[in-house]
This record gives C-alpha cells, structure tokens and sequence, in this order.
C-alpha cells in the first residue's frame, strides 16, 4: 500500500500514465486541425459535410459508451489501453492515404469507437494507482495539459501544415499513438482484472444494468450528470456558433478567431493550475460557479457584438478567458468526484454512461443551435445561451446543499468502495 504522504508525482505508474496522455493529446489537436484544414481548403467541404465531420467525433461515445465501459471493467485495462492505442495510431495512419470525404468520416469513427474503450479504461487504472485524497489534482492535471495541447497544437500543426503538409501531421499523430502505447507498457498489471476472472457468472447486460443503476443511485453523481448534461446542451447551442458569432463584428477576421480559441484555452490553463492547489469542498457549488461564469462570458459576447462595441481584440479576449476559466470549474471537480465515489470494479461503467449522457448534448446542441440562428440570428441564440446558463448555475447554487445532505445520507448506507493501489 502507498503511503498516505506520498505526493501524486512520485507514483511511477502515474507518470507514465501522464507523460503518454501529454504526447497523444498534443498529436490529437495536430491531427484535428489537419482535418478541418484538408476538408475546408483542399476538399471544399460544404458546411453539411463539416457538421458530419463533427458527428462522427460525437456519436461513437454516444452510441458506445456505456457498452465500452464495461468493456473497460471486464478485461485488462493495461492491455486494452495499449491494444486501442495502436489501433488509433493505425486509424490516424489511415488518413495519410484518404482520397474522399467519406474516408474520413469511417476513419475519425474508428478513432472515436477506440478512444471510447481507451478513457474508461484510463480512468479505471488512474483509481487502482492513485490514493483519493489525489484525485482532483491528476484531474487538474489533466485539464492543464489539454489546456497546453489545445493551445499549441493548432499553433505546430498550421506550422506543419504550411511546410510539410497535413499527411505529415497524420503520421506525427500516428506515432505519438504507439509512443504512448509504448509508455503504457511500463505500468503494472491491474490487479482488479485477476480479481473479476473469479466472478465468470455475471453477463455482460447484468454489468451493464449495474453501471446504469450506480449512477442513479448516488445523487451527487446523478445530479452532476444532470447539471452537466443541461450546461452541454445549452452551452453548445451558442459554442458551435462562436465564428458565425464573430463574423458578425465589424473587425472580423481569421486572427480575431483565433485571438478568441487562445484566450478560452489559457482560461482552462489558469484555472487548472489553481485546481491543482485549491481544495474543493462542495462539489456542486463549484460545479454552479463556472456555469455562471460561462453563462456571464457568452451571454457578454452576445450581447457585445449586438452593441458593436470596438476592440472586440481586448474585450473578446477577457470575456472568453472568463469562460474557459468558469468551464474547468465544472468538469475537474465533478470527474475528481466520480473517480473517489466510484467503486473500483465499476470505474469503466460509470464513466461510459456520464460520457454517453454528456457527448448526445454535444450533438443535439450545435443541430438545434444552428437552426435557431437560422430563425432567429445568432446573436439572439448567443444571449439566450448565456441566461439560461446564468439561470441553470444559480438553480444548482441554491439546490446544493439538498443535494449534498442526500448525497451524506447514500454514502452512509452504502460507501464506494476505496482505492486499490498498485
């Protein structure tokens, strides 16, 4: 057993977990924006064909993810970490040789249907390895480095692109695929997979059916789900319109758009490193207080641009460095909170179901957005996305302590089971 004392970057195990999420996430965000770059500038895609692109990143979690997260509790995680790790490097590599739209479609399909065995999978190991009491820190850490990815991948890849073209960002993606796959070699074996071999009269829908029922079953976990579903839905109806949004400015520009990605992304950089160090000691009122400050950042730049305020350049920046900021506030401590109440036999199921729940907002939101700005313009859908927001937060600001007292009551009939250490 570890001890107690033991700070999360002297786990071994955790650092090559870490240093392989690090060299896949900085190969994904190369290889996104090659994707958008090939369809949009080398194919012509038409705006149909880009929200395609769009749904095939979606739907494999939607469709898969409660059935890969028991994948992801029945067999070796270590193994199936570095089994789908290779298999995403493969489909990358597919896209060296795409000559049609379609190519792409069935080849980001397969990507997605991997990666949604991959994170279970991930997110399991992570609770055999790390003692709760660390759980929002690697959860922050793994904010921060999405963060950074996000940040400069787009940057390296339109380098890349420029110089070498976007079949050389594919392969640099595809090997940081079996880089990491070779740094999960060095993890140990997952103790809980010797333990379930023992346990061969459960079916795969009795797992399934219990992944299900947990969830309902722990109000801080099933109110979170909700909270987060509806921010999602909400949310999306006005994030997917953010260039539609922009264009509307009468300084628009391709670098004002990027001004905005960048500004989001240090908001998740900053307010990931404060969750590193900053303890956490209402789940759901965290949760309340990036909603309100999403809901304050989108409702502003809605708002802002029906004014045609001038400098959208500072303004702009400042309001979406607010919401990225809020935005961490939301998922860091609700995912810490998922890993330390979730039993470790169950890890895999609990979060196929929440990622299911969350990613089918991700697809009915920016559909349903884009026919309200069709309506009624996108400004109108930018500030009403921004208020219901502000509503939603300020609803579960005031419903968290009944949440949390029912929440109190669960734990004390039926505590999750702790953590395993490797």
């Amino acid at each position: 057993m570890k001890e107690k004392t033991e700070t999360l970057f002297h786990i071994k195990p955790y650092r090559y977990l870490i240093t392989g999420q690090l060299v896949s996430n900085l190969g994904d965000w190369l290889s996104i924006m090659a994707v958008f770059t090939v369809m949009g500038l080398k194919w012509h895609a038409t705006p149909l064909e880009m929200s395609l692109t769009m749904l095939a990143l979606c739907l494999p979690n939607v469709l898969f993810g409660p059935i890969t997260g028991v994948i992801a509790d029945r067999f070796n995680r270590k193994q199936l970490m570095i089994i789908t790790d290779i298999l995403r490097g493969l489909a990358i590599s597919g896209l060296i040789f795409a000559t049609e739209i379609w190519h792409v479609y069935m080849l980001l399909l397969a990507l997605q249907t991997f990666s949604c065995i991959f994170f279970p999978a991930k997110n399991g190991m992570l609770k055999e390895i790390i003692p709760d009491q660390h759980m929002q820190e690697a959860a922050s850490i793994s904010s921060v480095i999405e963060s950074v990815t996000k940040i400069a991948g787009p940057m390296i890849s339109g380098f890349l692109i420029a110089l070498a073209g976007a079949q050389v960002v594919f392969l640099i993606d595809a090997i940081s695929y079996f880089l990491s796959a070779s740094l999960l070699l060095m993890l140990p074996q997952s103790k809980i997979f010797k333990e379930r071999k023992t346990d061969e009269k459960r079916t795969f829908f009795q797992d399934l059916q219990e992944g299900l029922c947990y969830v309902k079953k722990v109000p801080l976990i099933l109110f979170g789900t909700l909270l987060l579903f509806i921010s999602m839905l909400i949310l999306q109806l006005a994030d997917s319109q953010f260039v539609v949004l922009i264009r509307e400015l009468k300084e628009a520009s391709p670098k004002l758009v990027g001004i905005f990605i960048t500004a989001s992304g240090v908001g998740f950089l900053v307010s990931g490193l404060l969750l590193t160090k900053l303890k956490i000691n209402s789940i759901i009122r965290a949760m309340a207080f990036g909603v309100i400050l999403l809901g304050f950042g989108y409702g502003l730049d809605g708002y802002f641009a029906y004014l045609q305020i001038a400098n959208p350049y500072v303004w702009g920046s400042i309001i979406t460095f607010i919401a990225g900021f809020g935005a961490v506030f939301i998922f860091v401590p609700f995912q810490a909170s998922i890993q330390r109440k979730t039993p470790v036999t169950m890890t895999g199921r609990v979060q196929g179901v929440i990622n299911s729940i969350v990613n089918f907002a991700a697809i009915i939101g920016p559909i349903t957005g884009g026919i309200l700005g069709n309506v009624f313009g996108i400004i109108p859908v930018f500030i009403a996305s921004g208020f219901g927001l502000l509503l939603i937060g300020m609803v579960a600001f005031i419903m968290r302590r009944k949440m949390e007292r029912s929440d109190l009551n669960a734990e004390s009939i039926s505590p999750a089971q702790g953590t395993t250490t490797a």
